[in-house]
């Protein structure tokens, strides 16, 4: 099944990519997802900053399952004060 991966911010760099297509076998979670894409970006896999995600717009962990044409978005983790 295809989904979209849209990177922002410093993840955005990490990825060399703004957004990709990309197939995905049936009932895979966010986390095995981000694990496989860690695998194809190196820039990602030497990432020491944790991740935030999103699943259709919505912040979802890393078990969430995905489905044909979902959306996942991956941020950097951001604090404030």
């Amino acid at each position: 099944m295809k989904i979209t991966v849209k990177y922002f911010g410093s993840v955005k760099d990490d990825a060399g990519r703004e957004m990709e297509i990309i197939d995905v076998p049936e009932g895979s979670s966010v986390s095995s997802i981000i694990g496989m894409i860690k695998g194809e970006r190196s820039g990602l896999a030497l990432r020491k900053n944790p991740l935030m995600f999103a699943l259709n717009q919505n912040f979802c962990d890393g078990n969430k399952i995905l489905s044909e044409n979902d959306e996942l978005a991956l941020f950097p983790v951001v604090s404030g004060g």
